[in-house]
């Protein structure tokens, strides 16, 4: 993993226009990250305003499932 202070060295040892492009790319990947994270916490408040049990082996099954 790069520090910080790597990355600004890298993006000063760019060009001014290449530099605006991946800061760009950085703001469009933290926009995204910070749209997921809103998704992921609504769901989770749904879920926890309407609990349901579900067995143990059903969540096993189909997580088994999922990761095969």
């Amino acid at each position: 993993m790069v520090t910080l202070s790597e990355a600004y060295a890298r993006l000063a040892s760019l060009s001014e226009e290449r530099a605006q492009r991946v800061v760009s790319l950085i703001e469009d990947l933290a926009h995204l990250e910070a749209l997921e994270n809103a998704e992921d916490l609504a769901a989770a408040k749904q879920v926890l305003a309407n609990p349901e049990s579900v067995p143990w082996p059903s969540l096993k099954a189909e997580l088994d499932q999922l990761h095969s």
